[in-house]
């Protein structure tokens, strides 16, 4: 179960667990500190402790294996990562004890020789795991440059059929097809970025944008199927400037995923309302719907890689890259549903 800093103290002093993960993400003292705390702790001393992270920079490892951390994970992980990496540390943990339980009755060499084994093989795991991630970068890379160049090369095409083809329906077909490849294009550029920002530890390249203009782009970007769908857009930022930092990037992304899926969830005809608002943290894009309210299950489901329709998980990523949050919730007037995108402005 997840658990806060005093839950998590109290219940750990009830025994029974063999192995803790704890996020680290954005350097949170609190976490620090429970590590540290348990491993002073001779109850707590040898029960691995592996943490997760949204940035693996060298400050933040640093100081989760000074405070005791025996290995981490980098946010959004694989299962099959986390899992090898848990059974290998809670196979050092049964041998660790089976080596404390049995002094006077096993063999010494061969307890330390199997230890010893097992460090090697969490050794060379980790060495795996490395090359698959660097792998893993070059993929992206090579993936991101061939998408490009073929983007460019039928954007190219479509303008010439669009102006050289004397047809009205040709150019209409044209332009929805431009504007599909134009949110292909954004989405693979900011999934690249994010990828970058997760794998390499990279830092957020922070630049002051209008929020307004933010929210004119995802529109400009599904102005085909805001027409076609007939959907009224209340922008309310459209008439005053509020300025947020991040990256112009992956905000413009997040907020023509935010906007997409709106288009995706109602009928024809509906309205959505857009608004900026200050709160004690930073800034909150807020969008609003008169449609139908939904289950916490299907709230749920919006943020599922999986989810059949447009997923927010991408967006709600980016908030998180920025030290925001996206929630999503039912309206208080059961009119519809409201996302919140928020930012932490320092």
């Amino acid at each position: 179960p997840v658990m806060d800093f005093t839950t998590a103290g109290g219940r750990l002093e009830d025994g029974g667990f063999d192995l803790i993960l704890i996020d680290v993400t954005d350097s949170n003292a609190d976490s620090f500190e429970l590590c540290r705390v348990l491993k002073e702790d001779s109850r707590f001393r040898e029960i691995p402790l592996i943490f997760t992270t949204l940035r693996p920079d060298c400050k933040e490892l640093a100081m989760g294996f000074e405070v005791g951390g025996d290995d981490y994970v980098t946010k959004p992980y694989s299962s099959k990562e986390l899992l090898k990496k848990v059974r290998n540390h809670l196979d050092l943990k049964s041998y660790r004890t089976l080596l404390g339980n049995t002094d006077k009755t096993l063999d010494l060499a061969k307890v330390n020789k199997e230890l010893e084994l097992s460090v090697n093989e969490l050794k060379r795991t980790n060495e795996e795991l490395s090359r698959l991630e660097k792998s893993k970068q070059q993929f992206l890379d090579i993936l991101g440059s061939e998408l490009s160049g073929a983007l460019n090369e039928i954007t190219a095409m479509l303008q010439v059929i669009k102006y050289k083809v004397d047809s009205k329906k040709v150019a209409q077909l044209v332009d929805h097809i431009d504007h599909s490849m134009s949110k292909i294009e954004i989405f693979v550029n900011a999934a690249l970025r994010i990828s970058e920002l997760q794998s390499l530890g990279s830092v957020l390249k922070p630049e002051r944008v209008d929020a307004g203009k933010l929210i004119g782009f995802a529109m400009f970007s599904l102005d085909d199927k805001i027409r076609r769908k007939m959907i009224h857009i209340n922008n309310q930022t459209s008439s005053r400037s509020v300025f947020i930092t991040g990256e112009s990037q992956l905000l413009k992304a997040a907020m023509v995923i935010i906007l997409d899926f709106f288009m995706e969830r109602n009928l024809p005809d509906a309205s959505i309302d857009i608004d900026v608002r200050s709160n004690t943290r930073g800034i909150s894009i807020i969008f609003k719907d008169n449609g139908a309210s939904v289950s916490e299950q299907e709230i749920s489901s919006y943020l599922d890689n999986f989810y059949p329709g447009q997923s927010l998980n991408f967006a709600a990523m980016i908030a998180e890259s920025h030290l925001g949050k996206l929630s999503v919730a039912n309206r208080d007037d059961s009119q519809g549903i409201v996302i919140d995108f928020s930012l932490y402005i320092e």
